[in-house]
């Protein structure tokens, strides 16, 4: 939700920025071929055109960022070519001022850094030439004012953008969390494993999902309480974040269920380091608890999609629940865990 709100954000930026500059660029080819400048009009009026195109582009692409930067080039060229071939009373020069601030509205910070970089050097380097060529010394009043102006510019977007990207960052992390664990929630899932599933399919390598249930823990809080529930499920995802691999990935699926993506690893693989020692940890460290573990691999061959590979999983874990008795041992739930 927060990613479409950014795709969004950019994609509407980049179309009123069109709109105005289309109608700027007509209005600046006809006064220039009045002027005399002929060869400038018809090339305003070409890219004022082509901006056109990227106008209606703009409105559903899925390649906004690579638009965005087309129209930046094509737009910076603009201004510098009139620059270079106009007089310096003219003013295009100041035009410039605004390309920190569009380079981070439509790219972000670390591409707008580099074309503000590009284009506030290549625009100075074409002013201070007009400068050298022209000999005028108050030019060089308006130039270090003009340099000074695009650094102020520049400095104070940067950091906005810097802070908004930040915040922008914690809150699509936020949103993928869950608030009590801190694990991975269901939404960020489905996403998850939907991008594993085509990584393992362009490499061909195999993938475990893991379903877990913690076994009675409605009586759990029913007799101890709900609080006393939330320690448990906060104890039990720091155990799965400690013995879990940093290319793993681990989620509460909701209530006392959990689910972990095992990149990369076969099923008897999984079950034989992963479930093992996790059960036994959970057991020692929270007075017997014990826990229904489902596995279900796909790959290296044949692929399941995500819904079906979470399916498979949740069954398997529903089958070795069906067997265990409230009460039973915890020798007693691994011999059912080993016969499964």
């Amino acid at each position: 939700m927060i990613d479409n709100e950014e795709y969004g954000y950019r994609r509407t930026t980049l179309r009123v920025l069109l709109i105005v500059t289309i109608f700027a660029a007509s209005f600046f080819a006809v006064n220039n071929w009045i002027a005399g400048f002929n060869l400038f009009a018809v090339i305003e009026g070409i890219v004022a055109a082509f901006w056109c195109v990227i106008l209606v582009i703009a409105k559903s692409t899925k390649h906004l960022k690579r638009w965005s930067f087309v129209y930046l080039c094509t737009f910076y060229f603009l201004v510098i070519y009139g620059i270079m071939i106009t007089t310096f009373k003219a003013g295009l020069f100041s035009w410039l001022f605004i390309f920190p601030i569009l380079s981070y509205l439509l790219l972000g910070l670390k591409a707008g850094t580099w074309i503000t970089f590009i284009s506030v050097s290549g625009g100075l380097a074409v002013l201070g030439n007009m400068v050298l060529v022209n000999n005028h010394g108050m030019h060089w009043i308006v130039m270090g004012n003009v340099g000074f102006t695009l650094a102020t510019i520049w400095s104070m977007v940067y950091v906005y953008e810097s802070k908004r990207e930040y915040i922008f960052n914690h809150l699509r992390e936020q949103a993928r969390k869950d608030p009590l664990t801190g694990l991975l929630n269901v939404k960020a899932l489905n996403d998850t494993l939907a991008d594993t599933l085509k990584t393992a399919q362009r490499h061909s390598y195999p993938v475990t999902l893991v379903y877990i249930d913690i076994n009675d823990f409605k009586l759990i809080n029913d007799k101890l309480g709900h609080q006393k529930g939330n320690e448990i499920l906060l104890s039990v995802a720091n155990i799965i974040t400690e013995l879990t691999r940093v290319e793993d990935y681990a989620f509460r699926y909701g209530g006392d269920e959990f689910c972990i993506i095992f990149p990369n690893c076969v099923h008897e693989q999984v079950r034989q380091t992963f479930g093992v020692r996790l059960a036994e940890r959970v057991n020692l460290s929270l007075n017997q608890l014990t826990m229904s573990i489902g596995y279900a691999q796909t790959g290296p061959s044949e692929f399941c999609s995500p819904d079906s590979l979470i399916h498979k999983a949740d069954k398997n874990m529903y089958i070795i629940k069906s067997i265990f008795k409230s009460g039973d041992s915890f020798n007693e739930w691994k011999e059912i865990n080993e016969a499964s």
